[in-house]
């Protein structure tokens, strides 16, 4: 029988139609009535899956999922085994009856899947009709190998055998089609310099968008691709393919990614586009081994401390290209809501990017995970210290690879110490805290719990306002900005607002500290210079003035996007970029 909570079907609808609308829809039109299931047999779940997991597979197919546990434990499989080798593993979760899967929604909640960018849901009231359609629509997802599963024991054989030979029907197909257009690809020439400039890769929106009018206000033709999550992860080559085959695309500017890492697409280098990857985190969460950089015509880092790890990797030219100021400074105009607060923090606590890790780790070797929290027990996060560096040391000392999930997760969780250390000391002082609910968690944010205002904060309109009027703006700095400054240094600053931040080297490339902004080392001195600059109006406003000034003379994104263009040029012997001020 259905779970008797009535939000089981309500909250797992409304995740659904936030993604699948069109499902959504029909799974709300099917009459709700009790549908027997008969019982999965002892071990079927994981006979299964032993039986067709295969590492090398990168999509799992799963056909009748709604009325079994085989998808929810190919979901935690594949999620523990993207920790040590990641391969971009996902599951087309294939659903002909809406009845049962409307049932399995009543039953139990599917949220965490249904919004997870690893998974798509195929629903359909015809057998296997959807997936023909989805393969026909995006045939590039049958470039992964796949595997296929039965969700019940009653799937027969032949079904399955369909599955498998329409997956590498479709395959063959697009092999040969990926090839002709590499060919009529290559006959295209590419101007001496970028003339259109397109950004392929989903996340970090605002950074994007101002990347694409800092580009447009220098006279670059410039887009950037409008992703509907989750499919992003299963059409991706048909989306990007798409664009540089039917739209003049002279170069890519991809943010943590780079062409084999975004597309999985091994010939993708040969594509003849300037593809520019730009790492505004630390680029070990993302790149490995140079096959990673292959085909990359230059590379931009955020902090120059990253510049030796990808010149490993690539003959590509290596530039520090900082983040800059995504805020319009137009819009940072004083609000009497916010002038009353003494002390404003906005940004993450950081939990979100470490606890699902932990549990992972925790469960795939106990053992380890008590030697990394011995590790992070022992860091002195409250300075400046290169994490990287202590952790690329403790993990070659135990010949282990730090990379990937790794360095994520020991970077957020240094982070949230660090953040919540200094914070703390600001609990009775008038901070407000602006951001997700993780810091209404005592457990998490401790005494800086009782600061949260309880939501996060608007950035395209109210973040500007909040910047330009509170007294004033703590900045903590992720532990991953060794010796460059993070991008709400300069966002604080291009709205005129009071910046006070713990100390960063890189700080003092492009700012004069005590006169454009302020710094602290110690918990002792924070709280002595918020007392000191709260006591004094006009001092801070005089600072918070020539702050502005400065970040909005050169550290716009048009800026650091010169940057990565005039790396693109050395590769190409035509320097055309300009710099201005």
């Amino acid at each position: 029988m259905p779970d008797e909570s009535p939000g089981f079907f309500e909250r797992n609808l409304e995740a659904l139609a936030e993604i699948y609308p069109g499902a959504a829809k029909l799974i709300r039109s099917v009459q709700s009535e009790s549908v027997e299931l008969h019982e999965i047999p002892d071990g079927f779940t994981e006979d299964e899956i032993e039986a067709h997991w295969r590492d090398s597979a990168e999509l799992h197919s799963v056909f009748r999922f709604a009325a079994s546990p085989v998808a929810k434990s190919l979901f935690d499989r594949a999620n523990l085994a993207e920790l040590t080798h990641d391969l971009n593993r996902r599951l087309l979760l294939i659903e002909d009856d809406p009845l049962r899967f409307r049932s399995a929604l009543e039953r139990e909640d599917w949220t965490a899947m249904l919004r997870s960018e690893r998974c798509l849901f195929v629903v359909t009231d015809e057998r296997l009709t959807g997936f023909h359609q989805l393969f026909r629509r995006y045939p590039q997802i049958a470039q992964a190998a796949c595997a296929v599963y039965a969700g019940e024991p009653g799937v027969s054989q032949e079904t399955l055998d369909e599955l498998r030979e329409q997956i590498a029907q479709v395959r063959r197909t697009l092999n040969l089609k990926l090839l002709d257009l590499l060919d009529r690809l290559a006959a295209r020439p590419l101007p001496p310099y970028p003339r259109t400039i397109r950004f392929f890769v989903p996340g970090h929106n605002m950074l994007q968008e101002a990347c694409v009018q800092g580009c447009r206000a220098m006279g670059y033709a410039t887009e950037r691709l409008r992703w509907k999550s989750p499919l992003y992860r299963f059409i991706r080559s048909s989306a990007w393919i798409s664009c540089v085959e039917n739209e003049q695309t002279d170069a890519a500017i991809l943010f943590n990614a780079t062409l084999p890492t975004f597309t999985r697409w091994r010939d993708a280098w040969r594509v003849p586009l300037r593809a520019v990857s730009w790492f505004v985190d630390n680029p070990r969460r993302y790149v490995a081994a140079p096959a990673d950089l292959e085909g990359a015509a230059a590379v931009g880092v955020f902090d120059k401390t990253y510049i030796p790890f990808v010149r490993e990797l690539t003959d590509a030219p290596v530039v520090e290209a900082r983040t800059g100021y995504c805020i319009d400074p137009s819009r940072a105009e004083r609000d009497e809501a916010f002038e009353e607060i003494d002390l404003a923090f906005v940004g993450e606590l950081g939990t979100r990017g470490f606890t699902a890790y932990e549990e992972a780790f925790q469960r795939l070797d106990p053992e380890w995970m008590a030697e990394v929290h011995e590790f992070l027990r022992q860091l002195d996060v409250t300075r400046p210290i290169d994490v990287c560096a202590a952790a690329l040391d403790f993990f070659a000392g135990r010949d282990r690879s730090y990379r990937g999930a790794w360095v994520e997760f020991i970077e957020n969780k240094a982070t949230t110490l660090r953040r919540r250390f200094f914070l703390e000391a600001l609990a009775d002082r008038g901070l407000r805290v602006f951001g997700d609910a993780e810091w209404g968690a005592r457990e998490w944010a401790g005494k800086a719990a009782a600061c949260y205002a309880g939501k996060r904060i608007e950035y395209e309109y109210e973040l500007p306002r909040l910047y330009a009027s509170a007294k004033i703006n703590i900045n903590i700095f992720h532990v991953q900005c060794v010796a460059a400054p993070n991008p709400r240094v300069y966002d604080v600053l291009a709205c005129g607002g009071f910046l006070l931040s713990n100390y960063n080297p890189g700080l003092e490339d492009e700012f004069n500290i005590g006169e454009d902004l302020d710094v602290f080392h110690t918990r002792d001195e924070l709280i002595e210079k918020v007392e000191y600059y709260l006591a004094r109006p006009h001092e801070r406003q005089a600072i918070a003035r020539r702050g502005r000034a400065r970040a909005l003379a050169k550290c716009g994104r048009h800026d650091r996007i010169q940057t990565l263009l005039y790396a693109l040029s050395l590769n190409s012997g035509d320097r055309h970029v300009n710099f201005c001020g």
